[in-house]
């Protein structure tokens, strides 16, 4: 709420001209309860239906307008969760499947490259290869 400007007595948004967006990582940690619910994920779901929030301190529903939420997920396994259908049906999702080892050496290649031509001398140009190497070697034994 702190960045969000009183729009009316009970609206809030962003300053005007522009739009806020929330992102969420991990959305799918939240552990599940006895009953199969998720109380952190459905506050975002209440936020998502209902566009607002309910303010407890002052006893009164706060709408937010020209927002959003945006929201990362790793599959569900070692402590991750389904997200519920009444949840998943918000958003649009996007599956994404594993790089293979040249697909990333050449988006690393692209993104140091430019980086290193900002102006670096050649010493440090001539790493480029090891140090993508490297990155995706540990990269492969982290997802081991």
């Amino acid at each position: 709420m702190d960045k969000l400007e009183k729009r009316s007595r009970t609206s809030f948004g962003p300053p005007a001209g522009k739009k806020t967006a929330v992102f969420v990582d991990d959305i799918n940690m939240p552990g599940v309860e006895e009953y199969g619910a998720q109380p952190p994920i459905e506050l975002l779901r209440l936020f998502l239906d209902k566009k607002g929030l309910f303010e407890r301190a002052d006893w009164v529903w706060k709408d937010v307008v020209e927002s959003t939420i945006i929201a990362c997920a790793a599959p569900p396994s070692g402590g991750r969760a389904d997200i519920t259908k009444r949840m998943s049906r918000r958003f649009n999702m996007l599956c994404l499947p594993k790089s293979s080892s040249e697909t990333l050496k050449v988006i690393f290649s692209s993104i140091l490259k430019g980086f290193l031509n900002t102006g670096f001398p050649d010493k440090v140009k001539n790493l480029e290869d090891a140090a993508i190497s490297s990155t995706i070697d540990i990269f492969a034994k982290i997802q081991e």
